[in-house]
């Protein structure tokens, strides 16, 4: 995980954010990049009552809230120590994620819970974890500190979305204390944890292999309670296995643990 992109926004997530992107720049001896997208809709002409409105002065003023928001970020990242490049777009936040990820290894965005216009967040962090090449780090707004070297909590269902996340997981699961392989009896797959277990032993990672009965409960909650029995400090979770329409009409497990994030989650699709 060596090229690192970062959504760079100045929300209420921005801190955690930029805390959890300089960790993990550190852990894994990697690079920044800032990627600043204005929205074409910060340079809409606002209300017709107004009148005639400068056009000249609304970009000065776009363009000046985004140098001061660089300007900020740049001082945070002198202090931290690691290497970093800025890069500006326009245009839709998800898109251009989604566009500079085809270079990257993974995108730090924010979990939840969200604070102002909380189903805009979740639903940009949710379009990019479905649509990008590379895995989406959700980061929940009140996190100080991303603790990559301690034990991590792999979801398994023998799914696509878990497959595929579980193989880029990999060189940050290496620099885990612990991994435990979780699968929670639901579903018949021709994919069994032991399989999983298997691949991950061929890439040189031991892993502790737990199958647990919902009893009732379900996946996000045996999910949540096993991450605090195992005391992990990150979540890998292969992201909407069911029908995205399904999973935001209805909900289901990624759709929940990113609204309500108890712990980083890496998300995969």
């Amino acid at each position: 995980m060596t090229t690192i992109l970062l959504h760079i926004e100045g929300d209420e997530g921005q801190a955690s954010r930029l805390a959890a992107a300089c960790d993990l720049a550190r852990a894994c001896g990697g690079h920044l990049v800032c990627l600043s997208v204005m929205p074409y809709a910060a340079y809409a002409l606002g209300d017709p009552a107004m009148g005639a409105f400068p056009v000249t002065t609304l970009i000065d003023a776009v363009e000046a809230r985004r140098r001061e928001e660089r300007v900020a970020v740049e001082a945070r990242l002198a202090r931290e120590a690691v290497s970093w490049e800025w890069q500006a777009a326009d245009g839709d936040s998800a898109d251009r994620l989604v566009e500079f990820a085809r270079l990257a290894d993974v995108v730090v965005m924010s979990a939840g819970p969200f604070g102002r216009a909380a189903g805009l967040r979740l639903g940009i962090t949710g379009d990019v974890a479905v649509r990008s090449p590379a895995p989406v780090l959700a980061v929940p707004e009140a996190m100080t500190r991303l603790d990559i070297a301690g034990p991590a909590l792999l979801c398994w269902d023998g799914g696509q979305e878990a497959a595929r996340t579980l193989r880029q997981a990999v060189p940050l699961l290496r620099l885990a204390s612990a991994v435990t392989l979780l699968t929670v009896s639901e579903k018949d797959s021709p994919f069994p944890a032991r399989a999983a277990a298997a691949y991950l032993a061929r890439h040189g990672l031991s892993v502790d292999v737990l199958e647990r009965d919902g009893g009732g409960a379900s996946v996000e909650q045996v999910i949540r309670s096993v991450a605090v029995e195992r005391g992990a400090t990150w979540i890998v979770q292969g992201a909407y296995g069911h029908s995205r329409v399904r999973e935001l009409l209805f909900g289901g497990v990624t759709r929940g643990l990113l609204a309500d994030a108890p712990l980083p989650i890496l998300l995969g699709h």
